[in-house]
């Protein structure tokens, strides 16, 4: 579930914390799937001994670089998230310098550590990070007119922007007025710029709110310290169906596009 402004969180944390300029003591790898393209022990010993230079972020991915050259990239997932103290599931525990260690936890086991030489390999297949100066409202009126999709998919692909997941693309879908099943070469002028200032919009709000918790189950997102996200109270759309609509008092209604879960208004929201 961690979206952009939930792994940009956990990045700031993470330095706030003072994970950057630390050197990787020991490494153990619980869950040997989470780490690629070694074994567990190949990672271990590829880590060992390199300081974590700096902690950045790109889309979804947080990036780890490492004075060795390499990077370790590290994609959540589903349910992924960072501890400075040992819990359940944690599958991954990193060792640092100073007596600080590192607990990389994941209840679902879907997140994915890759350590690679060159991190473009990877964000070379991404479209522009939401939250840069890359994503202008120029590309994207011209990303959306010259493709003829569903809307709320051609969002959430990370080859078009870089960032937005299930709850971020209904949020800004809504904020928007605009249906999650329009086609993109339908939009006006003005819709796909009230969409891109949503889209914008909706992500700085989850960061400033340190992330979105939508209940209190193991797998729901959590900060390095443990608490919830506190965006619940900012969230219009997703999660919310047969709620009245914050802004016509119409009922909230769900349905699936492109086998995702998806809540709009169908009043404010039209096709």
């Amino acid at each position: 579930m961690p979206e952009l402004p939930e792994v940009e969180t956990i990045a700031s944390q993470l330095r706030a914390h003072g994970v950057e300029g630390k050197e990787i003591r020991s490494v153990k790898v619980n869950w040997a799937p989470t780490v690629e393209p070694y074994s567990a022990a190949q990672f271990a010993e590829a880590v060992t001994g390199s300081t974590i230079d700096q902690i950045s972020r790109v889309g979804k991915w947080m990036l780890f670089s490492l004075s060795s050259g390499q990077t370790l990239m590290i994609h959540l997932r589903m349910a992924g998230s960072f501890a400075m103290e040992k819990g359940s599931h944690d599958r991954i525990v990193v060792n640092l310098s100073d007596g600080l260690a590192l607990y990389y936890r994941d209840t679902r086991k879907f997140g994915r550590w890759k350590l690679v030489d060159d991190p473009q390999t990877i964000l070379s297949k991404l479209g522009p990070d939401a939250l840069t100066r890359q994503f202008t409202l120029r590309y994207f009126s011209a990303a959306m007119k010259k493709r003829h999709r569903m809307i709320k998919p051609l969002i959430l692909d990370q080859g078009i922007v870089a960032g937005l997941g299930n709850i971020y693309a209904d949020e800004a879908l809504w904020e928007a007025r605009v249906h999650p099943e329009r086609v993109s070469d339908t939009l006006s002028d003005a819709e796909l710029e009230r969409l891109f200032k949503a889209i914008k919009h909706v992500l700085k709000i989850g960061i400033k709110n340190r992330g979105t918790s939508l209940g209190d189950g193991k797998t729901n997102y959590r900060q390095v310290d443990g608490d919830s996200g506190e965006n619940r109270a900012e969230v219009k759309a997703y999660g919310k169906s047969g709620k009245p609509c914050s802004r016509c008092k119409n009922t909230l209604v769900k349905t699936v596009v492109a086998q995702r879960g998806t809540t709009f208004c169908p009043v404010c929201q039209v096709v």
